[in-house]
């Protein structure tokens, strides 16, 4: 179930003509930087202040592993029934008592941690669009990351902006730009659950769901020189490619349409200057998937590497995937426990970025 997200009192044109009056510096290189400064937080480590670890390759803790484990395994079915979304425990044991608060939704049947924790089990866009909650508050969190210069938005932006780039090519002429408010606001960092403003930021990395292949990929969005990197854990050669070029069209057409509208390229130019298509290039030699249903962690933990500057091609690989969805799971689930117990305050769950 999804949280409600409160109108904004601003209107686009307002916060448009304040991020105007904002002076940017202008973007540089990147200094180098060892792993131990990427991940150092803003205060002393604590169990109870994040939700993730500082680095995708850290343990929960064994006792919370082991906890996590035996209320897992309690009420499971031997065997399930066919269905979309089959039930993995018996009724009595599949609603929880209370919902988890996972900041963007809440969680009221333990079969999601199920879904999320086995593989080869299909995520769907509420694990994602968790996952990515998580990720983009990881950012804020660590002072480290922040300075990286990237943002992530859900599933609903690549959807969204897809969605509007079909609409948009029947009637260009009669488009109805004020349709497009909801991505303005994310762009422009002002909406509840969005990162970082575009303008504050080089890179913008976001999941694509690609509905003709039923398949999750990683998009990368470079604002230094406009260009799209797909993270593809299931590519091969021929008719595969060709649809995942087609299901990144509308974010590769339509987002320097919209980067016109907000003024985005004024503080973001492309050389040469314009509002053409931005190119797309598939990304070789990363390790794929061996199964049909893992392509949403993979997805999850290729926007994790690149956040904390690790190479995707020797961490996200295949063998780990299970027990990086243990992970998630258990550190998901000892994150809202604590909050049930009143143990714990959620930092920033639902505040904006303003």
């Amino acid at each position: 179930m999804k949280l409600e997200e409160p109108d904004d009192e601003e209107s686009i044109g307002d916060v448009i003509r304040m991020m105007k009056r904002v002076r940017l510096s202008r973007l540089g290189h990147r200094p180098s930087e060892s792993m131990t400064d990427v991940v150092s937080p803003s205060k002393p480590p604590s169990k109870l202040l994040y939700a993730l670890p500082p680095g995708l390759a850290d343990e929960p803790p064994k006792d919370v592993l082991e906890e996590f484990r035996e209320w897992f395994k309690n009420g499971i079915l031997k065997r399930t029934h066919s269905g979309k979304r089959p039930p993995r425990y018996s009724p009595k044991h599949n609603t929880l008592d209370k919902p988890h608060d996972l900041g963007c939704m809440l969680v009221e049947k333990k079969s999601w941690y199920y879904e999320l924790a086995t593989s080869p089990v299909w995520l769907w866009d509420e694990h994602i669009d968790v996952a990515f909650h998580y990720l983009k508050k990881k950012i804020r969190q660590f002072p480290k990351l922040k300075q990286r210069k990237v943002t992530t938005v859900g599933t609903f932006f690549s959807a969204k902006v897809c969605s509007l780039w079909t609409i948009y090519q029947a009637t260009p002429d009669k488009f109805d730009w004020g349709c497009c408010d909801s991505i303005f606001r994310i762009m422009l960092g002002v909406r509840v659950q969005s990162g970082a403003s575009w303008f504050d930021v080089n890179t913008v990395l976001m999941p694509i769901y690609l509905g003709d292949l039923k398949h999750w990929a990683l998009v990368k969005l470079e604002l230094t020189n406009w260009t799209i990197e797909v993270y593809d854990s299931l590519q091969h050669e021929g008719p595969h490619n060709s649809k995942v070029r087609v299901g990144v069209e509308g974010l590769s057409k339509f987002i320097p349409l919209l980067a016109e509208k907000n003024s985005l390229f004024e503080f973001k130019p492309r050389d040469p200057p314009g509002n053409y298509s931005i190119p797309v290039t598939i990304m070789k030699y990363i390790h794929q998937q061996a199964n049909g249903g893992d392509c949403g962690m993979f997805t999850i933990k290729n926007i994790e590497c690149l956040i904390e500057g690790r190479d995707v091609r020797y961490w996200v690989i295949d063998a780990r995937m299970q027990i990086f969805r243990e992970w998630l799971a258990c550190y998901l689930w000892s994150h809202s426990n604590r909050k049930l117990d009143q143990t714990y305050k959620s930092d920033d769950d639902g505040e904006t970025d303003f």
